[in-house]
């Protein structure tokens, strides 16, 4: 009887051990950390948007660039917090990189509309998505 009680403890001991063993603290990936300056706009309607990046984080960034939504006057959306699936997204086409990012825009998605708002985005790796704060902007008086 006093031989099975030691064999009991002995292999609690070693399955106590063993579990202790192969935890593992789950550390999340820390993600990029961005934030929207504020754009240059030019009269002949060429706009550089650009992005800061204080860290990259340790998921790889998959696209970036900014999103946003634009509404003519007196339009009734009232959501006005461009996110991945509300918004149009306005695609970087140089690897993200610590600092500022820049883009110049040409396009017309603009033309006509009263207001916008937008903000810097990144798609990781793993789905998720990080968002630098929203900015605003009104056309006109």
């Amino acid at each position: 009887m006093k031989c099975d009680l030691r064999t009991f403890f002995a292999l609690c001991l070693l399955v106590v051990g063993l579990h202790a063993c192969t935890m593992q603290d789950h550390v999340a990936p820390r993600k990029i950390k961005l934030s929207t300056p504020e754009f240059e706009y030019t009269d002949d309607f060429k706009m550089r948007f650009k992005i800061q990046v204080d860290s990259l984080g340790d998921l790889p960034v998959t696209e970036y660039g900014i999103l946003h939504l634009s509404f003519f006057r007196a339009q009734n959306d009232t959501d006005y917090t461009p996110r991945i699936e509300h918004g149009a997204r306005m695609q970087f086409d140089q690897p993200v990189a610590l600092g500022v990012n820049s883009y110049v825009y040409t396009g017309n998605a603009f033309q006509g509309k009263y207001f916008f708002f937008y903000r810097a985005y990144a798609l990781l790796s793993d789905g998720s998505v990080s968002y630098g704060d929203i900015k605003s902007f009104t056309f006109g008086p």
